[in-house]
């Protein structure tokens, strides 16, 4: 089970909710948990250590890096991402705090979503979790792999797009299956549009 979020708050829900990682880590599933260094600023080091004493392994994502101070501390991590099983994932903006649940009196009640992916596209959702946390950490692992459903060379019928800024026009210009015109509108910067 890998889970990965920008924002992790130390609330009853938040707590709740590691109670549970805690469970399925103690009965052996594989638990990696990454939260963004800045919006995990409510995580305390005893309750890392609690998750690690657990089985859960967890890391901030995107730590401070000298010398590059600035830019390090710009280029947060804002992926909401859970894969369950190898077949069963979520993707959206939830992150893990009562405001999710509309329970902060001064953000009011509000929405965000999150999305069920079932089946093949799942194996990107691993695959970019599994990428991120070896950036974090330098572990390696390959996601599970594709059902027989797939194609021969393991890759998934989906195409899910993960960005970290720099690197989307080239990801975009790496798809086959897009005509060059819609390349060329999404890398576009915008001020072009209006001369069109």
């Amino acid at each position: 089970m890998y889970l990965q979020f920008f924002i992790f708050r130390d609330d009853p829900i938040s707590m709740k909710f590691i109670e549970l990682l805690k469970e399925k880590a103690k009965h052996g599933v594989d638990v990696k948990f990454s939260v963004d260094r800045f919006g995990g600023k409510d995580i305390s080091s005893s309750l890392i250590k609690e998750m690690e004493e657990s089985g859960i392994e967890f890391a901030f994502s995107r730590p401070l890096q000298f010398p590059h101070l600035f830019y390090s501390l710009n280029h947060r991590n804002h992926r909401k991402l859970v894969a369950i099983d190898g077949h069963t994932s979520y993707i959206g903006g939830f992150n893990i705090g009562e405001e999710y649940l509309g329970n902060n009196e001064k953000l009011g009640y509000w929405r965000d979503y999150h999305l069920r992916i079932q089946g093949n596209g799942t194996y990107e959702i691993e695959k970019q979790f599994l990428k991120d946390w070896g950036e974090d950490t330098g572990a390696t692992k390959n996601p599970h792999s594709l059902n027989k459903t797939a194609s021969s060379n393991n890759q998934s019928a989906y195409q899910l797009v993960f960005a970290t800024g720099e690197t989307l026009e080239n990801q975009v210009l790496d798809i086959d299956d897009i005509p060059i015109w819609e390349k060329l509108l999404v890398n576009t910067p915008e001020w072009i549009y209006y001369y069109f």
